[in-house]
């Protein structure tokens, strides 16, 4: 994970009424129903974090959580702008809610993820860091980033691709890898949709160093992919288990 600076999306609040942004159950639970509508939530703005991955151990980045966190917030946040603003402990329960992904969480007083994450950075930030400290004293995922490596044969990485493309695109998911760079450094994306082309596929993800949706290319023969900064690197998809357990959170509350 990379170190990398603080930077907070200074946002401009139009002059309407916060009921225009109020979502009644029905168009929550409508709006998830879609494999579609979920996922176009990543080139909306409003639907992103309002900080990039910063902090953590040794100022190394909280990029692995980061991901998860915006995963989990796209699928089960619900906004009720109209209601009043929690308070600072109301606040920080709906935080570890949102972490803990098991329940679909209603958010009052604000319109958006952007809007919330962007009022709430330094207690959202504080939720990152100690996940990240659980995970890597307590159940030792550390570890994790030090499994596979930057290059694999064209074989595996073929099956990677072939894989995450029946995952994303057939079964309708948003995959979560870790980016697996030379050395113990590892990073972290989610991928939205990917696409078939005529060598390979066309990624679409979302890094939480840069904050918008990138595209990556495929090509058959490859080995690794490679970025400026991290060097080569392989993607490892993982946490799927959290993905369904979010999916199944929606099924009960839209019952």
């Amino acid at each position: 994970m990379k170190k990398t600076l603080l930077a907070l999306s200074i946002g401009f609040c139009a002059l309407t009424s916060s009921n225009a942004f109020a979502q009644s159950k029905a168009s929550f639970c409508a709006s998830k129903k879609s494999t579609k509508s979920l996922k176009s939530q990543v080139f909306q703005r409003d639907n992103l974090l309002a900080f990039r991955n910063q902090g953590g151990l040794m100022n190394g980045g909280v990029c692995w959580w980061h991901s998860r966190f915006q995963r989990n917030a796209m699928l089960l946040a619900r906004f009720r702008p109209e209601l009043e603003y929690p308070t600072e402990k109301e606040t920080k329960k709906i935080i570890k809610a949102l972490r803990k992904g098991k329940k679909v969480v209603v958010v009052p007083g604000y319109r958006s993820i952007n809007d919330f994450s962007y009022s709430n950075a330094d207690m959202i930030q504080a939720e990152l860091e100690k996940w990240q400290k659980g995970d890597g004293f307590l159940r030792q995922q550390w570890a994790v980033g030090l499994w596979g490596s930057h290059e694999i044969s064209e074989e595996k990485l073929k099956k990677r691709m072939d894989d995450l493309y029946t995952y994303v695109k057939e079964e309708g998911k948003i995959a979560y890898q870790m980016l697996q760079i030379e050395g113990i450094d590892s990073h972290a994306w989610l991928v939205f949709d990917i696409e078939k082309t005529s060598r390979g596929y066309r990624l679409q993800v979302l890094d939480s160093n840069y904050q918008r949706t990138q595209v990556y290319t495929y090509t058959e023969g490859m080995t690794s992919f490679h970025h400026d900064y991290y060097g080569d690197f392989v993607p490892y998809t993982g946490k799927k288990s959290e993905y369904e357990k979010s999916l199944k959170a929606i099924t009960k509350y839209c019952k």
